[in-house]
């Protein structure tokens, strides 16, 4: 009995230290640094393929404060980093992911058809861009699938010490609901719903307890620092979605947009650099997962 005991009492030890050391390392990394940050869109998307791990590399190369990808589940279960409902825009295959087996997925070269350089590129699986990605960058992870594909990928996160760095984006309240109930410590990030409007939105998020909300460009910038002071006060981070050009960029920081979705990463540290942020520099000798087996082999079946 005792030893059982003992080895749940380490195992939560080790957990918590995940979730305690990435607050911390956000924290310190943020200090005396300007109030708006970058996240880089799918990765450093303008030097390298979307949701790709050279794309992710190449914005933890510049300091990005975080990063945001897209998680689908494929036929056989497995969780990998992709966008589109099907795999034909970015890679050299057809269909749909969901109904491609995760090995055919990763036979796939995700990276020819931004440039020759990147030929072979394979789209990656969650695991391996949650540890290639350094603690002390947030990651940003939208969920595209139902509430069982939300559900696995939160436990996922939560089994492999992700708490601490990462929240869910999710496109509608199911989504919401379900990790609330199944996963109540999972921070949430709410995306809006076809043309609802910014203030709706955000009032929405607040009634959903949700501890981010992404606001877009197509909701307007009209009113949008009182918006972001109403999400402030009710202890609500915000994102906006997204922003490629200096002035837009100017008009964010000057309303308090929180992060920044960009393609463009470098552009925005120009802009941004005028008001004191700082890229992150960050030594990742530390792999950030506790199971690297867990997710390579993982197949959910839904029952």
């Amino acid at each position: 009995m005792y030893p059982i005991l003992l080895r749940c009492t380490i195992k939560q030890i080790k957990s918590n230290f995940f979730i305690i050391l990435g607050f911390y390392l956000i924290l310190v990394s943020y200090i005396c640094m300007g109030e708006t940050y970058v996240c880089a869109h799918r990765g450093d998307v303008k030097n390298a393929p979307e949701n790709t791990l050279p794309a992710f590399q190449s914005a933890v190369k510049k300091g990005v404060h975080m990063i945001e990808f897209d998680v689908r589940m494929t036929k056989d279960g497995h969780l990998v980093i992709i966008h589109d409902e099907k795999v034909d825009r970015t890679t050299n295959g057809k269909g749909k992911v969901q109904d491609l087996l995760s090995e055919e997925i990763y036979k796939l070269d995700a990276g020819k058809w931004f440039s020759d350089s990147f030929a072979g590129t394979k789209i990656p699986s969650l695991y391996e861009v949650i540890d290639t990605i350094p603690y002390g960058i947030l990651c940003n992870v939208h969920v595209y699938g139902d509430e069982f594909v939300t559900e696995v990928v939160a436990k996922t996160l939560k089994e492999t010490g992700q708490m601490g760095r990462c929240f869910i984006a999710c496109n509608n309240e199911k989504q919401v609901k379900v990790l609330h109930e199944k996963v109540p410590e999972m921070k949430i990030c709410l995306l809006p719903e076809g043309l609802e409007k910014r203030r709706d939105f955000i009032e929405r998020g607040i009634r959903l307890k949700v501890s981010y909300v992404q606001i877009s460009f197509t909701q307007g910038l009209d009113n949008l620092k009182e918006d972001i002071e109403l999400a402030h006060q009710n202890g609500i981070k915000v994102n906006f979605f997204s922003a490629q050009d200096p002035e837009t960029i100017k008009k964010l920081v000057e309303a308090g947009v929180d992060y920044i979705l960009t393609d463009n990463v470098d552009l925005c540290f120009d802009v941004l650099k005028e008001y004191g942020t700082k890229p992150l520099n960050i030594n990742n000798q530390k792999k950030n997962t506790e199971t690297p087996q867990v997710l390579s082999m993982m197949n959910y079946k839904r029952f």
